[in-house]
């Protein structure tokens, strides 16, 4: 196992910031039009069929992406339009980022990749847009400003965010160094006011510390949140369901369906870990309601489910058509069918292991349909986890402990091994983990179902 396998240069990962741009346009009225900006790099296949189509009027070609988002700044701020950015497959985009302040209120922000050569196909499982990175990211890979940039509608479909080289490795113990790997995650929400939010087959692989947080801003009581049809692979706690508040609204619906969450690894590779499952569900603060379906999760050694707030406290939650298979090895418990949810559900001194079983709505306020535990058969299998469990650990023997003790503090631990935590993924983009069992071939993401713009 590895990172992805394409051709990365390693250096600072500053992103391209649009700042200046907002201040120095006007807020207008104009008519709204779908406005189509081509990225795909000089003398390639994809710009030469990108040029004859640019007009420079609602059509633009653009080589590099820090370019095409400057103009997307300019064609946003105070319209109506829909912008569509199409990313060429390409292995080296860099980092790019909306500035704050950026009023689109009325506008709508498409960017789309995985588009092969004649931009007249677009598949991000094939033709594949990937972000390049290397050591010392401080950044996501996409960000966009804060809750001063206001979009009607943002969609993020079709790329590969791969942390790997800016991640460092043990190569002993085969594990991620946390403390010396960008912590960053992939892609920075940063708080955007929106009204509609899609993200959308793509692939977030090797992630030290999240996908991405769903750290958005309602614009509204009926802002709705899709993340859909995404591979999710070897990430540290992915992911995180917070809105920020703004204004007082709460996102009336967050949708998370068909994906394929994968060896997923908790935030220490240790039992009584502060976060350890790879969908953190919030309180009721998330939104009214929070719809799991059609996904499959398969080998997240802490759980499917972080569930640490009691029920009590939680909004409207439904799963439905769900495959769960190991989904709790990291606290010693193989069943296929555990960890739908793990957590400690409010006061619980250590972590309740919950596996899938019939009429789980006796014991919990959810709704429960469809879902299915069973060996789905993929390409990727975990390594085998030497985890730690912190309260086995004895305090050494040392005069400095005799004082610690004597005065209430913290004692000095000794040494635990660690094996095999969240190594490098290597992963061939033609040998996806999709489900080879028959059964399980209808869960998780679906080369069938892409997003797709409505039509102009």
């Amino acid at each position: 196992m590895g990172g992805l396998r394409a051709s990365v240069r390693r250096m600072n990962h500053t992103p391209h910031r649009v700042f200046g741009v907002v201040l120095a346009l006007v807020t207008f009225a104009a008519q709204a039009e779908v406005i189509e900006i081509y990225v795909a790099a000089r003398d390639t296949p994809a710009a030469k069929a990108a040029e004859p189509m640019a007009d420079g009027k609602t059509k633009f070609w653009f080589p590099k992406l820090p370019r095409a988002f400057e103009k997307v700044a300019e064609l946003l701020n105070g319209t109506e339009h829909e912008v569509r950015v199409n990313v060429a497959k390409a292995d080296d985009l860099p980092a790019v980022a909306l500035p704050n302040g950026l009023n689109g209120a009325k506008a709508k922000l498409l960017i789309l990749g995985g588009w092969c050569d004649d931009w007249k196909k677009r598949d991000p499982f094939t033709c594949a847009s990937a972000f390049t990175t290397g050591e010392g990211r401080n950044t996501g890979f996409l960000s966009f400003g804060g809750n001063k940039t206001l979009l009607d509608t943002l969609v993020v479909s079709g790329f590969v965010m791969n942390a790997a080289p800016s991640n460092k490795y043990d190569a002993k113990t085969n594990s991620l160094l946390k403390g010396t790997s960008s912590t960053t995650p992939l892609m920075g929400l940063s708080q955007v006011v929106v009204k509609k939010l899609v993200v959308a087959d793509n692939v977030f692989v090797n992630g030290a510390h999240r996908a991405f947080e769903v750290y958005h801003s309602p614009a509204s009581n009926e802002a709705e949140v899709e993340i859909v049809n995404n591979f999710v692979l070897n990430t540290v706690i992915p992911f995180k369901f917070s809105p920020a508040l703004y204004k007082g609204f709460l996102t009336r619906r967050v949708r998370f369906a068909n994906n394929s969450v994968i060896m997923n690894w908790p935030f220490n590779p240790d039992s009584t870990s502060s976060n350890v499952g790879a969908l953190e569900l919030y309180h009721k603060d998330c939104c009214s309601e929070l719809v799991v379906e059609g996904n499959l999760f398969a080998f997240n050694f802490g759980g499917a489910m972080q569930h640490d707030w009691p029920t009590n406290r939680m909004g409207k939650l439904a799963l439905r058509n769900n495959l769960f298979f190991k989904n709790a090895q990291l606290f010693g418990d193989d069943r296929a069918e555990a960890g739908v949810f793990t957590g400690k559900f409010g006061t619980n001194p250590k972590y309740a292991v919950i596996a899938l079983a019939a009429h789980m709505e006796d014991d919990y306020p959810y709704e429960f349909s469809g879902n299915v535990s069973l060996d789905p058969g993929l390409s990727i299998l975990p390594p085998d986890l030497l985890a730690a469990d912190s309260n086995k650990v004895e305090a050494d023997k040392t005069k400095m402990n005799e004082v610690r003790q004597l005065v209430g503090a913290n004692q000095q631990g000794g040494t635990v091994a660690i094996k095999n935590y969240a190594p490098r993924l290597d992963l061939d983009l033609t040998k996806l983990p999709f489900p080879t069992e028959a059964k399980a071939k209808a869960f998780g993401v679906q080369k069938d179902k892409l997003f797709a713009p409505s039509s102009p």
